[in-house]
């Protein structure tokens, strides 16, 4: 007859208690911390401030300067709001006359582009910013406000001469 010594008993005992042991535990918040830095970011690209898109619009409008078109950012006052509006962007564009095809003159007309900034809450001092083609542009304030919120000091951002947008804060 063999004895077993205690200390046996008690270790079979341990192994058939149900559960997770420790670092199955830890192996398993390991890979949700994985998936998760790889999804995360995604997401929090995804939202884009207003003044981010003005960015991704002044950039692809001084491409656009720097490809020898004459482009402008113009604020269009729009509804009742007389300090704001909507950011129509325009280029420089020859139109034939209709009484004599042989002239031509220039007009600005508005061009659609990727990134056009959205919402009729814009105000842009100087009203009207050209974008020239050695890459420069006039500088400006450029602000952005909700529907019913008043445009405070601290909300605006600064277009340098060099084409980029910031915030002072």
């Amino acid at each position: 007859m063999t004895q077993t010594s205690p200390t046996t008993t008690r270790h079979k005992e341990f192994r058939k208690r149900p559960g997770f042991t420790l670092i199955e535990i830890l192996l398993v918040v390991a890979i949700i911390g994985l998936m998760a830095t790889m999804v995360l970011p995604k997401n929090l690209l995804s939202f884009t401030t207003p003044l981010r898109a003005m960015q991704r619009t002044v950039t692809e409008i001084t491409e656009l300067a720097l490809n020898g078109r004459s482009v402008r950012l113009r604020m269009e006052v729009s509804g009742l709001m007389a300090d704001r509006g909507r950011i129509e962007v325009e280029a420089l564009t020859k139109v034939e006359d209709r009484f004599d095809p042989a002239k031509h003159t220039l007009e600005w007309k508005p061009i659609k582009i990727t990134h056009m900034p959205e919402g009729e809450d814009w105000r842009l001092e100087p009203e009207i910013v050209y974008f020239y083609s050695d890459g420069t542009c006039t500088p400006a304030r450029v602000m952005r406000a909700g529907k019913d919120v008043r445009i405070t000091e601290g909300d605006f951002a600064l277009l340098t001469v060099t084409g980029f947008l910031f915030e002072p804060n």
